[in-house]
């Protein structure tokens, strides 16, 4: 009778340990499964930072866009959605929250959401953009898990240049003619100033002033008939570059016109003290006497 309860207890211990080697195993492969699949998401994740295009994105991975400061930034993000999702945008150097949706979130009214629907387009744009807008911007899907992509935003100074700076000699009678082209620009300006020292001369038609533009890649002041009042400081000042400047001379002959008929005073001004002491003298003390000698 103790015997088959001896056997009995013993079955029943070989039953726990097989079952509990058996259900051990069996956690320890379903948590094997779900780090598997953790990773996998976490990989997911981080290949959308890394890759060419993913998933539902139709722009490109880390797309460069190059603005210009105090213009328009667009960075661009299209996506095509199977689901409904929510898009938003992060810029990433301090993880700040810019949009949701068509919401903006940023204290900065200058970002603002492009939105259109057919072409899944959810572009960001930045007003009057700053230096300090460079950087990388994060647009992310609220897919499970979240998918993004980066766009990355550099800003250039547009500048002016006259290619005939800094001088430029033209002779009396001439056509006058000065070309402003815009470097490094990424939008054509609103307008572009001229002026002849500190006169804004863009209508000064009467003066036989006229100011053109070149396909909005340059302007250009042409004075036809220049004369001495053409001479001076003109400077060319577009709405959003710096500005640049040239000095016209303008010539008679070898010299400027400016030069080519001093005055009697002039020359007086130009006299050095001995010459006018020896006339003096000479029309002072000498002049009676020569007039004594051939009178008398």
């Amino acid at each position: 009778m103790w015997l088959r309860k001896l056997l009995l207890i013993a079955a029943m211990t070989l039953f726990k340990v097989s079952s509990g080697y058996f259900l051990d195993k069996e956690i320890h492969g379903l948590m094997r499964h779900h780090r598997k699949d953790l990773t996998e998401h976490r990989g997911s994740h981080h290949n959308s930072l890394t890759s060419g295009h993913l998933g539902q994105f139709l722009t490109k991975n880390n797309s460069r866009v190059i603005s210009q400061r105090g213009g328009l930034a667009i960075l661009p993000c299209s996506v095509s959605l199977t689901t409904p999702a929510t898009i938003s945008w992060f810029r990433r150097k301090d993880f700040q929250l810019l949009t949701v949706g068509l919401l903006t979130y940023s204290s900065d009214d200058r970002f603002q959401v492009e939105h259109t629907r057919h072409q899944g387009n959810w572009a960001l744009r930045i007003k009057s953009a700053r230096k300090e807008d460079e950087g990388y911007y994060e647009c992310q899907i609220s897919t499970h898990p979240p998918q993004s992509i980066f766009v990355e935003l550099r800003i250039v100074e547009a500048v002016a240049e006259i290619i005939e700076a800094p001088d430029l000699h033209i002779n009396e009678g001439s056509t006058l003619r000065l070309e402003c082209k815009l470097k490094r620009a990424t939008e054509s300006p609103l307008y572009v100033f001229w002026y002849h020292d500190s006169r804004m001369v863009n209508y000064d038609y009467d003066d036989g002033v006229l100011v053109s533009s070149n396909r909005q890649k340059s302007s250009i002041l042409t004075v036809r008939n220049a004369t001495i009042r053409h001479e001076g400081n003109y400077t060319c000042a577009p709405a959003n570059a710096k500005q640049s400047s040239v000095y016209v001379h303008v010539l008679k002959g070898e010299k400027p016109a400016a030069m080519q008929h001093p005055t009697k005073s002039a020359n007086d001004a130009n006299m050095n003290p001995l010459d006018r002491f020896l006339t003096v003298y000479l029309c002072v003390f000498l002049f009676p006497i020569v007039k004594y000698v051939v009178f008398y």
